[in-house]
């Protein structure tokens, strides 16, 4: 790298040759009237006190290059940073070129005018090739069209751009002052080119010069992941090759854009799929904050020809990434079904495993019939865990390296098709065998207001399974909600009618499966806390037939033995749809599996002893160091799991003093342990899906 003073006459070659390109990741023109003010008053201080004896120097900035080799004669330059200042500087000379005309001599109005025009042009070139102009703006908004008809003095076209406004009021501005007699043309041309400096920062392409652009950029409006990664391939490629890369790159960023967001993640649609992409190509999932990072070191070993291909590559990928975050884009009717329901059960964590297999099917590596097949089998893992309440973060990472193990099967014996091998793979997952799936319909609180679309599906699909093989099914003529038979607020009626175990019954079994149904809103409004027998009534007449088939039936109350008996009814319909996959081994319960190792946005920590202890302390030690300004906030949401002061009692070690002083609360079960941590994190912004927890192979 060279760092060097440079006058604004050597920057345009004191009027020779030299050429500026725009990489592709420039925007577009975006100074403002405010920017303008500043300069001008600038440049006029520095008119009003110009010595030639002793030139005075003003420095505007930095401009950051990488040598881009020579066109014919002419050496160019790539601009990393600048483009803002120095497009600013060229109009401000063609204003001035173009002011020619009111100085009264012939001669030294042409003399003037060659002299300004050849910073800004070089002048052995052809007006149609790209280096006849020192400086082209990017075609963004029209800049570039706008910029080159100023300086062919051609007609101007209607635009966007704002090049054209700046022209317009430096040509305004500083005609008044030469008409007054204020400002002399020559005498403000030289002071430009004197005394404006900037320090020229060339690059070498062997010498990182991302690195340089990523010190640049950490400042201010700090640039997404996406915009690195975009930037990092102008710098990388040759310029030959760009247009050819930013195509692709741009029908990219128009299928996902970046405003939108993907599932509980919060990310913008293109950060997600960069990441979920090298996930499937690293079988890593890296933090959000790495995305770049990763992406830069995934690139590295390729060369250019390789760079170009890589990014098709991402546009294919892209492509089906699309389809699964809308699946009315895909064609096929029972796909989009089946991206439609796996969508309803967060998907997204799913997506680096779904990449593969969609390019698989599209490559036609496997057949339609098999690519549905695994589809349902997504399907069957997805709606199993989550029935049994299973955390999402186990399977985040897992989806990432689970295709090696699928093609590890089908390689060692040839005649195992690919739903085969992944079925093998799913149930060694902590899938949920059919006691597990009982058992939790029996206990596990389903309900959740911020999200019923999950419960929603999962009975509609068996109301639907109630209709098979008749050739059709009800359904409801408005958007279904969710209906609790035993109210969520009990009146005196209900509580009498419950017994001396309403407060328990209510406790344990008002949001398990046993107790929802499907109805409209206006059906729910009409039920509301009504009297049992009433609701009973109504149900035997709805349209669903899971409601009138089972409230058809003779049932005098409705306790906890009425609830547990329509919970086996659904359960043994729920096996039906989504049977069990095959029995690995039991499923274990996350309290007798020993953790090995926790993840934390990246980080791996091993835990030595493998306790559930040391996850809760790893955890929170994690988050002193790396997250330490919101370790406060998130103690005081979880205030009874810390203590300032040491303990008076401590002899089972049930206490720990972390780094800071805190002492954090260790007597919980290895349950206990999970849900402070995902609380905890929750509460320092960190998501599910970015950390998990290993366990030691049984």
């Amino acid at each position: 790298m060279k760092a060097d003073s440079w006058k604004i006459s050597k920057v345009f070659s004191s009027g020779g040759e030299i050429h500026y390109v725009m990489p592709h990741f420039q925007r577009q023109y975006s100074w403002g009237k405010t920017e303008w003010e500043v300069l001008l008053k600038d440049a006029l201080a520095i008119y009003q006190e110009y010595d030639p004896e002793k030139e005075t120097e003003h420095f505007i900035g930095s401009l950051v290059v990488i040598n881009d080799g020579t066109r014919g004669t002419i050496t160019a330059f790539k601009l990393v940073d600048g483009q803002q200042r120095l497009t600013t500087l060229s109009l401000l000379f063609l204003v001035l070129r173009d002011l020619v005309e009111i100085v009264e001599t012939t001669d030294e109005r042409e003399r003037l005018f060659k002299k300004i025009n050849k910073f800004v042009i070089n002048l052995d070139e052809k007006k149609e090739d790209e280096v006849y102009f020192k400086l082209l703006p990017t075609n963004k908004y029209g800049d570039r069209q706008a910029y080159q008809t100023i300086i062919l003095q051609e007609n101007r076209p209607q635009t966007e751009s704002g090049i054209p406004k700046a022209y317009d009021y430096f040509y305004d501005e500083i005609k008044s002052k030469v008409k007054e007699g204020e400002l002399d043309i020559g005498r403000f041309f030289t002071v430009l080119q004197n005394s404006f400096q900037v320090v020229f920062i060339e690059l070498n392409k062997n010498e990182s010069p991302y690195h340089i652009f990523e010190s640049l950029n950490a400042k201010g409006k700090p640039l997404t992941q996406p915009d690195l990664v975009r930037n990092y391939m102008a710098m990388m490629l040759p310029t030959s090759q760009q247009e050819i890369a930013f195509t692709k790159w741009e029908k990219i960023e128009k299928l996902l854009q970046e405003e939108r967001k993907v599932g509980k993640s919060g990310m913008g649609e293109l950060t997600a799929f960069i990441r979920h992409y090298l996930a499937m190509e690293t079988r890593n999932l890296c933090a959000e904050s790495h995305i770049y990072a990763r992406f830069r070191d995934y690139c590295k070993k390729l060369d250019d020809k390789e760079f170009v291909l890589a990014i098709a590559n991402l546009l294919k990928f892209a492509e089906y990434y699309n389809k699964l975050l809308r699946p009315e884009n895909e064609v096929n009717q029972d796909i989009k079904t089946a991206l439609i329901r796996l969508n309803t059960f967060d998907l997204s964590t799913a997506y680096p495993f779904l990449l593969t297999l969609y390019n698989e099917y599209n490559s036609q590596k496997n057949n339609f019939e098999e690519f549905i097949e695994c589809l349902k089998l997504l399907e069957n893992y997805l709606v199993r865990r989550h029935i049994c309440g299973e955390p999402t973060n186990y399977i985040t990472r897992m989806f990432t390296s689970i295709w090696k193990e699928v093609t590890a099967i089908q390689d060692e014996d040839e005649s195992v098709t690919l739903p085969e091998a992944l079925k093998n793979v799913l149930i060694t997952k902590k899938y949920p065998n059919n006691n597990h799936v009982r058992q939790s319909i029996h206990s596990h609180k389903l309900y959740d207001k911020n999200n019923t679309k999950k419960m929603v599906l999962v009975i509609d699909t068996i109301n639907r399974h109630l209709s098979k093989g008749t050739g059709g099914f009800t359904v409801l003529d408005q958007d279904a909600t969710i209906e609790h038979i035993l109210p969520q607020k009990l009146s005196k009626d209900w509580e009498n009618e419950l017994g001396d175990k309403f407060k328990q019954i209510y406790r344990d079994y008002l949001h398990t499966l046993g107790n929802l149904t499907l109805v409209t809103s206006e059906w729910n409004a009409q039920l509301s806390n009504s009297a049992f027998l009433v609701k009973k009534k109504k149900l035997a007449e709805h349209a669903l037939r899971i409601n009138s088939d089972y409230f058809s039936l003779t049932i005098d109350r409705w306790d906890d033995k009425a609830i547990l008996e329509r919970a086996n009814f659904l359960t043994n319909k729920f096996i039906e749809i989504w049977p069990s996959l095959g029995e690995h081994e039991a499923f274990p319960t996350r309290t007798l599996s020993k953790p090995k190792l926790i993840q934390i946005c990246g980080d791996e920590i091993p835990l030595s002893k493998q306790t559930w202890r040391q996850v809760t302390i790893q955890c929170c030690e994690w988050v002193i160091k790396n997250r330490s300004d919101s370790f406060e906030k998130a103690r005081n949401l979880l205030k009874s799991n810390f203590q300032d002061n040491r303990p008076d009692r401590n002899s089972d070690g049930t206490k720990w003093q972390l780094s800071n002083g805190y002492w954090v609360n260790l007597r919980k079960s290895g349950d206990g342990h999970i849900d402070f941590c995902r609380r905890f994190l929750e509460a320092v912004g960190i998501s599910e899906a970015d950390w998990s927890i290993e366990y030691v192979s049984e």
